[in-house]
């Protein structure tokens, strides 16, 4: 199922105080965390991840993937364009990646297909970028999420 990613690219453009050698053409990303583990409906998941990238291209695509270990709930993949933005060298980042549990009534972000078999559904989700030199990161999983019925 293809969804619109809300994807909010909280570049905040840290330049690094650290050595020029620490950064890499292929762009690094680290999962730094989630707003809570267990999410209702109406509510929204907020993952945090830190990129660093050598060239400070990193305006391809994201993608996310949501792996569920329930029975009877389904799995999703998407792919978000990422914001334009002027490269810097040795470029330090957040990427904020958020969805609406449920609903999105009020919400800035698309909401994440629910479990059809009408359960609570435990996943996780793998994330990933490309810059615009095609260099793709290594993936980093979330830990567990439950998103109950």
């Amino acid at each position: 199922m293809k969804t619109k990613l809300g994807l909010v690219l909280a570049i905040c453009l840290v330049f690094a105080a650290c050595s020029k050698d620490s950064y890499n053409t292929k762009p690094s990303l680290t999962f730094t965390s989630v707003n809570n583990t267990a999410f209702g409906s109406g509510s929204e998941i907020l993952f945090n991840l830190t990129f660093t990238d050598k060239e400070g291209d990193l305006q391809d695509s994201v993608w996310i993937q949501k792996i569920t270990r329930t029975k009877g709930c389904t799995n999703f993949a998407d792919r978000s364009k990422i914001p334009t933005f002027t490269p810097t060298a040795n470029l330090k980042g957040i990427l904020e990646i958020g969805y609406s549990v449920g609903t999105n009534l009020n919400s800035q972000y698309p909401i994440l297909p629910g479990c059809p078999g009408n359960k609570n559904d435990t996943c996780y989700f793998k994330f990933w970028a490309r810059d615009l030199g095609k260099n793709v990161s290594d993936t980093v999983i979330s830990p567990d999420i439950i998103i109950y019925k």
